[in-house]
C-alpha cells in the first residue's frame, strides 16, 4: 500500500477526505449528543436525523448524472467549500441564538445543505478512484479509504466527547468547517485527464441525452444486471437493522438510560473505530487473495453472532442484570470483532462494484447503488426514535437483531445474487 502514496493524486485525495471527514465525525457525534440533551426525546432526535438521510437519498441520484458529465475534482471543490461556509455560519449564529426553536431551525438548515452536498460528493469521490490508481491497486486504494473511516471515527468520536465536554456546540461548528475547507484546499491540486468529443464527429451527434434520460440509463444498467437488484434490496433490509443501533439506540443508551457523559459514548464508539481499523488493514494485507462470494458470507454469520451478543448486553444493562463496567468491557470487546466482520464484508464488495460497473456509468450507477442501500435508513432512524419512545431500549435492540437474520438468510440463500457474488 506504500505506492500508492508515491501517487500525488491519491494523497492529495486521502489526505483531505480524513481531515474532513474527522471533523464531519466529531460534528455528527456531538449533534446526536446535543439534540437528545435539548429535547429529551429519542422522537425528535430520530427526525432530526432521518430529515438528512432523506434529502440525502432523495439526491443522490440526480447528483450520479452530474458526476459523469462535470469534472469530479471540481464537485470535490465546490461540495466541500459549500459546506465549510455554511458550517461556519451555522457556528457564529448559534454563539447569539437563545432560544430552542431558533436553535433547531439553524440546525435543520445545516443538515440541508450538508446532506445535498454530500449526495453529490460521495460518488463523485468513489468514481474518481479508478482514474487516478492503476486497477491491479484499487483493492489496497479501497481498503485505506475504509482506513480513513476507522480513523476518522477513532479520532473523531473521542474528539467529539472532548470537544462537547469542554468547548461545547458551537465551536464543534467552527472546527468542523474549518476541516471541510482544508479538505477543499487539498482537492484543488489533484490532476486527472477529462476525455473531450474528437473535433471531427457532427454537431447533431455531440448531443448528450437530457438527465431524466441519464438517470433511467443508471436504472437500466442495473435491472439489466443479474442478481444485482435483488442484492440491493436485501442490502436495504439489512441496513434497516443497523442503523436504527448505532444512530438511535446507542446515544440513547449513554445519554438518556445511563445519564453518562459525551465522552463514555465517544470510548464505547472507538472499539468499534479501532475494529473497522484493523479490519481495513487485515484486508488490504490480503489484497488481491479474498474472493468476494466467501468473504460476504464468512463476514455475515460473524456479524450476526457478534449482533446477538451486543442486543443481549443493552438488555441486561437496562434492566440492572449486569454492572455498567462488566457491560462496558464486553461490549468494546464485542464491538471490535464486530467492525471486523463488517470490514470483511464492505471492502471486497466494494471493489467488486468498481471493476464490475463500466466506465461511463459509474457515476450514475453508483449513485443509484447508494440511494438503493440507503434508501431506507431515514425510515429506519425515524421508527428507531419511535420505537425507543415506545418500547424498552433493551427489547428494541433484540427486535433489531431478529430482524437482521432475514436478509442474512436470503443473503445465503438466493441463487440470483449468488450467481452475481460469483462474478465480482
Amino acid at each position: 500500500m506504500k505506492s500508492l502514496f508515491k501517487n500525488k493524486n491519491f494523497t492529495l485525495l486521502f489526505s483531505g477526505n480524513l481531515v474532513s471527514q474527522i471533523g464531519n465525525t466529531f460534528y455528527n457525534f456531538a449533534i446526536s449528543w446535543f439534540i437528545l440533551s435539548l429535547t429529551g426525546s429519542a422522537f425528535q432526535a430520530g427526525a432530526y436525523l432521518a430529515f438528512g438521510a432523506i434529502l440525502q437519498a432523495l439526491s443522490v441520484p440526480l447528483a450520479g448524472v452530474f458526476v459523469d458529465r462535470l469534472p469530479k475534482v471540481k464537485i470535490l471543490v465546490a461540495t466541500d467549500a459549500l459546506r465549510g461556509i455554511a458550517v461556519l455560519l451555522a457556528g457564529f449564529s448559534l454563539f447569539v441564538l437563545n432560544q430552542d426553536a431558533f436553535i433547531l431551525f439553524t440546525l435543520y438548515g445545516v443538515a440541508f445543505i450538508l446532506a445535498v452536498n454530500h449526495a453529490f460528493f460521495s460518488p463523485a469521490a468513489m468514481a474518481l478512484r479508478p482514474e487516478i490508481v492503476k486497477d491491479e491497486e484499487l483493492n489496497q486504494c479501497n481498503a485505506l479509504f475504509s482506513i480513513i473511516g476507522s480513523v476518522q471515527a477513532l479520532i473523531g468520536v473521542l474528539l467529539g466527547g472532548i470537544l462537547y465536554t469542554f468547548l461545547g456546540i458551537e465551536l464543534i461548528f467552527i472546527l468542523n468547517g474549518a476541516t471541510f475547507l482544508a479538505s477543499a484546499l487539498s482537492e484543488t491540486f489533484i490532476k486527472t485527464p477529462h476525455k473531450k468529443v474528437p473535433l471531427e464527429i457532427p454537431e447533431a451527434q455531440k448531443e448528450r441525452p437530457s438527465y431524466l434520460e441519464d438517470f433511467k440509463t443508471g436504472l437500466a444498467y442495473i435491472r439489466a444486471k443479474r442478481g444485482l437488484m435483488e442484492f440491493m434490496v436485501i442490502v436495504l433490509v439489512l441496513n434497516f437493522t443497523f442503523v436504527p443501533l448505532f444512530a438511535n439506540v446507542l446515544p440513547y443508551l449513554f445519554n438518556l438510560e445511563l445519564g453518562r457523559r459525551p465522552l463514555d459514548l465517544s470510548l464505547a464508539q472507538m472499539s468499534f473505530s479501532t475494529g473497522v481499523l484493523a479490519g481495513s488493514l487485515i484486508v488490504g494485507v490480503v489484497g488481491k487473495r479474498l474472493i468476494v462470494r466467501n468473504a460476504l458470507r464468512q463476514g455475515l454469520t460473524v456479524q450476526a453472532v457478534f449482533y446477538l451478543v451486543i442486543a443481549v448486553l443493552i438488555h441486561l444493562v437496562t434492566t440492572d442484570g449486569l454492572p455498567y463496567h462488566v457491560f462496558f468491557a464486553i461490549f468494546a470487546t464485542t464491538s471490535f470483532f464486530f467492525a471486523i466482520a463488517n470490514m470483511w464484508v464492505n471492502i471486497p464488495f466494494n471493489t467488486g462494484m468498481l471493476r464490475a460497473i463500466d466506465a461511463d456509468v459509474r457515476g450514475r450507477v453508483l449513485s443509484l447503488l447508494e440511494t438503493l442501500s440507503g434508501g431506507l435508513v431515514p425510515l429506519a432512524i425515524f421508527i428507531g426514535g419511535v420505537a425507543i419512545d415506545m418500547l424498552p431500549l433493551g427489547v428494541v435492540a433484540l427486535i433489531l437483531f431478529t430482524l437482521s437474520l432475514i436478509p442474512y438468510s436470503l443473503i445465503m440463500m438466493n441463487g440470483r445474487v449468488d450467481a452475481l457474488l460469483k462474478t465480482l
